[in-house]
C-alpha cells in the first residue's frame, strides 16, 4: 500500500511540473501495450488503455501527420478544423461512467508535423 500510494505521489508530482507525464498517463489510464492493428478494432477504452504506450513507444512530436494516421488510423474527429483528434476513455470506476477525452495532435500548418499532443474535453 505504501509504495502504490508513493508512485501516485510520483506521477501527481511529475503531472504538475510538467514533466514526463507517461507514469501518470499509465496510472490513471492503463498500461496496455500499444498495438497498431488492435487500436484499430479497439473502442474508446481500449484506445485510451493503448494511449500512454503509444506515446511512449513513438513520440509524436515532430512526426508529419501523415505517419501518425499510419499508426492510428483515420482520426475521429478534427480539433481547430485541422489539428486529428482520437476518441479515447479512461475506464469507469466503482460503476460511474467512462471519461472521454479527445487526444488531439495540434499540427503546425507549414509542416504538417505533430507539434503537441494533449488531452481536452470532447465537447
Amino acid at each position: 500500500m505504501r509504495s502504490l500510494l508513493s508512485l501516485i505521489c510520483l506521477a501527481l508530482c511529475l503531472h504538475a511540473c510538467g514533466g514526463n507525464t507517461s507514469v501518470a498517463l499509465y496510472i490513471e489510464w492503463g498500461s496496455c501495450d500499444f498495438d497498431r492493428e488492435r487500436w484499430a478494432n479497439a473502442d474508446r477504452i481500449g484506445r485510451g488503455c493503448m494511449m500512454a504506450s503509444f506515446l511512449e513507444k513513438h513520440p509524436p512530436a515532430g512526426m508529419p501527420v501523415v505517419e501518425l494516421k499510419l499508426w492510428l488510423g483515420e482520426p475521429s474527429t478534427y480539433a481547430d478544423f485541422e489539428d486529428p483528434a482520437y476518441l479515447v476513455a479512461q475506464a469507469a470506476g466503482n460503476g460511474g461512467a467512462a471519461r472521454e477525452q479527445l487526444l488531439v495532435f495540434r499540427t503546425d500548418r507549414q509542416t504538417g508535423r505533430v507539434i503537441e499532443t494533449l488531452l481536452r474535453s470532447p465537447r
